[in-house]
This record gives C-alpha cells, structure tokens and sequence, in this order.
C-alpha cells in the first residue's frame, strides 16, 4: 500500500496545466462568451467543419492504432470465425424481424432532414421550406435542430459517397447493428474472462426487441451504443496497458459521443478520470497533440446545448405537464415506469424479462463487487480498474434518466433511452458470472441454453407480432404517408402537412399547415398559375367511440376558405383516421380561385428575347417569394 502513497501525480509538467487551461477556455467560450444568437449561428455554419476534422482524426488514430497491431496469426484469425458467424446470425435476424422505416417520429425526420441540409449545403439544420422552380432542388429555410449532429453527419457521408436516398439512414443503423454485436462480443471476452461471455452478450442483445427496432430505424441510438461499448472498451484496453494511441482512440470516441446524444456528455467525466489513472500509474503524462486538441472540438456541442436556455420549450415540458426538467421528485415515478418496461409480458413492450432478471439481479452485485475495487485501487488491476471505471458512463446515464421529467423506459417515444441501462446490466452479468460467481463451464454453458430458450421462446415472437411498433400511432402515420407517396411518383405536386419536412426529404415542395393558413395569398398565387400538378394536404382525424363522428384535429385544419377533396384515407391507429385531400379551391374574401384540370391557350403579344429573359426572371423571383 506505500507504493500508492509513494507514487506521484506529474503535476509539474507544462503541458498538463496547457491542457487545463485548453478545457477551462473551451468550457468559458462553450457557455459564456458568445450571445445565444451567435453561438447557434456558429454551430450552423462551422459545425460540419469541426465533425469532420474530429471524424477524420478519429479514423486516423484508428488507423494508426490497427496498424501496431495488426500482425494477427493465422489462428488467431480462426478462432474469430465462430464469433463473427454469431453476430452474423443474430444481426440477420434483426433485419429479418423488422421491416426499414423510421420508428420514433419526429426525431428520425428531422434527423434525416438534417443530413439533407449537411449534404447539399453543408450546414446544420433541418429544412422547412424548398423548391424545385429553378431546375435544383433547393432548400430556402432551415431550422437548427437541438438533437446533436454526428449520426446526421454520418448519414450524409453516406449521401455523399452513395447518392442521396431517403434509405440511407437505414441501411447505415444496419450496419452499425452488426458493428455493435462485433464489439459487445469483444467486450464480453474481456469482460466475463472466456469467448461464453461475449457468446453470451451477443445472444441476451439479439433477444432484444428494443435493439432490433433500432438496428432497423433512423435514429442516433444505435449509434451512441456501438460508441458507449467501444468507450469501455478502450478504457479498459488503457487501463491494462496506457500508451498513447490508445489514450487517443479513448478521448476522441467520447467526444464523438459527447457529439451523437445529449445526455453522453456525461461520458466526459469518466474518461478524464481514466486519463489521469493511466499518467498516474505510469508516472508521466502520455503525450500525443489529438488528446490535447479533443477540447477544443466540443465548442459545437457547447454551443448548441445553448439552445435550451435560449428556448425552454425546447424541453417539451408541455407535453407531461412538468414544471422542471430535472427533480428527485421524478425518481419514484420513473423507477415504477422502468420496471412496468422491464418486466411487461403482454408483448407491446420492446423488451426481454429475462434479460431485465439476470441483469438487475447481477448489477447489484456489480455495484458491491465494484466498490470493493474502488475501496483498494492499489492492488486492482487494469482490467478490474476498467470494468468499474467504465460503467461510470452508462450509470451516470441511467441516474440522469431517473431524474428526468420523461424519463419513463416503458413509454413508446422513450423505449430507446434505456439502452445505456441495458448496456450496463449486460456487462454486469458476465462480470458477475466470471468474476463474482466464477461459473464452470458447465454454468455458463446453461447460461447460453437459457439465452436461446429465451429467444425463441420470447423474442422472435414477440418481434414477429410487432405490437409495440403498431402501437405507436406517428409510426404507423408515417407508413401511410409513404404508401401515398407510392400511389404519385411524380412529385410534382405541393403538401400541406404539419410534417413537412418528411415531404422535403423526399424532394417534394411542402410547408406546414399553420404556415399555409398564414400564406393563403402565396397559395392562391399558385393555384391561380398551375405551379403545381396539385396541392395535397395531409391531416389526422378522431374518431367518437360512440357517435361514429370524425373530428378534425385542430393542428390540421385549414379552416372554411380551403375546400378539400378526399382522395385516401386510413385507420392508422384505433380511433384515429389519417386522410389525404386534394384543395380544389381556396376563397380570399370575394375571391376564390379553383383548380383547373386544363387550360386554354391565351394568345400572347411577341415579345423580344430579352423581354422574355426579363419577365422569366420576374415571375421566377415573385414564384419564390410566394411559397407559403
């Protein structure tokens, strides 16, 4: 026990307190210096540029970290092939259970709208308004969205290597689900000690509905999971043996994750604490320019979590009727809500009892077994040290959501916010079974037995009925605005929806219904001029259990001067009725423009060519400004 008192910090090397001074700046200029309007405005013009030098000089310090290490034997490549056969089968089985398409709305638009914005121009925002007049699709109006950017950013990556296609958020979370089993499996090993641990994790998450749904999604989840496992990873990888690519790899996959949900800020805290374990047990600082740059790449994110301050509904409060997003006061109420998500048996819940027994039953010894490290981080070793450390991050998480006003695991919008939690009971169980427990063979052997009974048993069916996805009625919104869009390929035509973004991702001219109203004088300029093959509008409709009567919802009505024409209609949830209409006029005081199916030559004066350039320019400009 005297070597660790003996032991001493490097505190009097210069380029510790550089790196100080670098973090107290960033977190200053973050939240302090700029005006709100500023900062915001930052994050849209030069928040591409700041998460494409941090990306890149990830994948270079990757690079740079595989090619140290990349002698690999023969056998060693051998004994991978079951372990990939595993994640190949259990990722297939994903895809095989839930068909593409977003799952948890808005986010997932807008998420995607995003990426558009990033593709075409470069700049953070999801659009509301566009147009096609000019030949280019061009987006006229965008909004900064408050939703941190990476997975975006990915997205129009693959945009940019692949085209532009509204798919490609699905098939990026594709791949991430086989990428994030791979590393589950490798954290496992290291782990619970044996290649059943990771067999094991790779089977208790494949019996996961929750992950299927989001191997299958537009959402950023999949991609802060895939991060969240290779951070501990790594932790516990710098942990055994600290050195400086490492050291790298670890700083920079927290500040992607610190990019990719709000709330893997908190990741930050413990990655600094294993940065300064690993220079303490080494006696020196391990020196490398990208962990000393890391800070400065979070300005964006600092940035942008100003956007809250600058607009509280941005919490969406209103929705539960809450007065602060965070209070103890929430605790109780969310803890009955994690263990209604966790132990529901009646299939509209995306979950696994069985994982949710062994894993709350384990992470309680994990607690007592890691306090025990804690309590002696002399004689701990690095990979004791990191298994502890690491679940620092999912746990911060977990506490974070327990004090949150929404922060309810078994409500269909918030499913996706328990995955750091199930992470964290995961590596629990093998760290328990191995290491705790210290199972035979023969115990972990029927531990697997038990993690495929449960799969087939319980997941597959429960996948198969998908009662949790037809039970999110926007989900099932959604799908129907895709089946229309099927019917009229042309995409020539204008909708009114409240969802409007949905609409421009697909390169089709669309504003927001209460945006319409307001603009009713650019609409009828558009009806008046034929811009369009047709003016649509998209709206939801209640139906009365007892009278049979549908009620237009308030947000999607158009009031008296819009007559509208059904063209479709469907139940998208019970009680509620989603409907495509065609606006066949619109009324402006004695005024009242119809829509003409043809039209009649009108003979025109000759005009000079440039007479016509200029008049093209003039109506083109007035077309623009008219939009509503």
């Amino acid at each position: 026990m005297s070597g660790f008192f003996m032991r001493q910090f490097p505190l009097q090397d210069r380029r510790l307190w550089l790196l100080a001074v670098t973090a107290l700046a960033v977190l200053v200029v973050g939240r302090f210096c700029l005006p709100v309007e500023w900062a915001l405005r930052a994050v849209i013009h030069g928040g591409y540029w700041f998460t494409f030098f941090t990306f890149g000089l990830w994948l270079w310090v990757g690079w740079d970290w595989w090619q140290v290490r990349r002698r690999v034997d023969a056998g060693r490549v051998r004994a991978l092939l079951g372990p990939a056969a595993l994640v190949l089968v259990v990722g297939l089985i994903w895809q095989a259970q839930e068909k593409h398409g977003f799952k948890i709305l808005a986010d997932e638009a807008l998420l995607l709208g995003t990426s558009q914005g990033l593709h075409m121009d470069r700049e953070v925002g999801y659009p509301v308004r566009a147009t096609d007049v000019q030949g280019p699709f061009q987006i006229l109006q965008a909004v900064l969205d408050k939703r941190p950017y990476f997975y975006p950013f990915l997205v129009s990556l693959v945009h940019d290597f692949t085209g532009y296609r509204t798919t490609n958020p699905f098939w990026l979370n594709t791949v991430l689900g086989f990428v994030f089993l791979g590393l589950l499996y490798a954290l496992g090993l290291k782990a619970g000690g044996r290649k059943s641990a990771g067999a094991l994790l790779v089977l208790l998450a494949g019996g996961l509905p929750l992950l299927a749904q989001q191997a299958s999604g537009g959402g950023f989840e999949l991609l802060n999971l895939t991060l969240a496992t290779g951070w501990w990873w790594l932790v516990i990888r710098h942990l055994e043996r600290p050195e400086v690519r490492t050291q790298d790899a670890l700083v920079l996959t927290a500040v992607l994750l610190a990019s990719t949900r709000y709330e893997s800020m908190l990741f930050l805290v413990p990655t600094a604490v294993v940065v300064a374990l690993a220079w303490w047990r080494e006696g020196r600082l391990l020196f490398r320019w990208p962990t000393w740059v890391a800070p400065l790449l979070l300005l964006p994110m600092f940035w942008l979590n100003r956007a809250f301050s600058a607009n509280d509904s941005l919490w969406e409060m209103q929705s539960m009727g809450a007065d602060t997003p965070f209070a103890l006061k929430y605790v109780g109420v969310n803890l009955g809500h994690a263990l209604a998500y966790f132990f529901s048996f009646d299939g509209y819940q995306p979950n696994s009892p069985f994982l949710a027994l062994l894993g709350l039953l384990a992470l309680l010894l994990f607690i007592l077994w890691g306090q025990r490290i804690l309590r002696a981080p002399a004689s701990a070793g690095g990979l004791e040290s990191g298994l502890v450390l690491g679940a620092i991050g999912p746990l911060a998480v977990t506490a974070l959501m327990m004090v949150y006003f929404w922060g309810q695991f078994d409500h269909p919008v918030i499913h996706r916010l328990s995955l750091p939690t199930q992470l964290l009971m995961l590596v629990a169980i093998v760290v328990v079974a191995g290491r705790v427990l210290r199972l035979s063979g023969r115990g972990w052997a029927g531990l697997l037995m038990l993690a495929v009974a449960s799969m087939a048993c319980w997941s597959l069916p429960v996948m198969a009925k998908n009662a949790y996805g037809r039970d999110y009625s926007p989900a099932m919104t959604m799908a129907w605005r895709r089946e229309f869009l099927a019917r009229y390929p042309e995409r020539d035509f204008l909708m009114l929806d409240r969802d409007s973004t949905f609409w421009i991702t697909e390169r089709i001219a669309a504003t927001p219904v209460l945006q319409a109203v307001d603009r009713k004088a650019g609409l009828l300029f558009h009806l008046r001029n034929h811009s369009f093959s047709a003016m649509y509008v998209f709206q939801n409709l209640d139906v009365d259990a007892d009278t049979g009567a549908l009620k237009l919802l308030p947000e999607d009505d158009l009031g008296p001067d819009f007559e509208l024409e059904p063209v479709a209609q469907r139940r998208v949830h019970t009680l509620r009725i989603g409907r495509f209409s065609r606006v066949v006029s619109i009324r402006d005081g004695d005024t009242v423009v119809a829509r003409q199916d043809f039209a009649d030559a009108v003979p025109q004066d000759e005009m000079k060519p440039g007479e016509q350039e200029a008049a093209k320019r003039a109506y083109l400009d007035r077309w623009v400004k008219e939009l509503p």
